[in-house]
């Protein structure tokens, strides 16, 4: 592992937080962008949580600017990318499983994607016996079931083959 100029160690946590404070910024940017297409009752709200957020995001990347944290942002992107990196390989692994929940449930719907990805993670990465994991992914949609389309009525997105197989030419 390197060190600053100072030297401190690089420890990568400037690098996570830049990577993070971008990602956010560019979800909140798209809202704000978004929300000028809704009605003017309709946008007051995503206005309000968003100018503050813009300009929390703003002085927090100042701070870091001025922290010199960029240059361990290229450091450490640089080693991930050459693989010498355990936690952005674990964060990689993390949001790779991100995508495959949110194709799961594109695709499959809400129960279904969520019954798959538990079971993977309950058998696969947690090591459970079979009995238990199916237990626990059970009772887990059971759970959402009960709570989303029984107790507050809100159908969850059965998915595309479910829309394809009731008749609607998704495809």
């Amino acid at each position: 592992m390197s060190n600053h100029n100072d030297g401190r160690q690089k420890t990568g946590i400037h690098a996570l937080e830049i990577l993070f404070l971008a990602f956010v910024g560019a979800l909140v940017l798209a809202a704000f962008v978004e929300a000028f297409s809704y009605k003017l009752v309709s946008s007051r709200t995503p206005f309000v949580i968003m100018v503050p957020l813009i300009a929390l995001i703003g002085v927090q990347a100042f701070q870091l600017r001025k922290a010199g944290a960029l240059a361990e942002v290229r450091y450490h992107i640089g080693e991930a990318m050459r693989g010498r990196n355990a936690v952005f390989g674990k964060l990689g692994w993390l949001l790779a499983t991100f995508v495959v929940v949110g194709l799961l449930i594109w695709t499959l719907g809400h129960y279904i994607g969520v019954a798959i990805f538990m079971l993977a993670l309950m058998r696969w990465f947690a090591r459970e016996r079979w009995v238990l994991a199916l237990l626990v992914t059970a009772g887990t949609v059971a759970a959402l079931f009960l709570l989303f389309e029984q107790g507050f009525n809100v159908e969850l997105y059965r998915g595309l083959l479910f829309r394809y197989l009731a008749g609607y030419r998704v495809f």
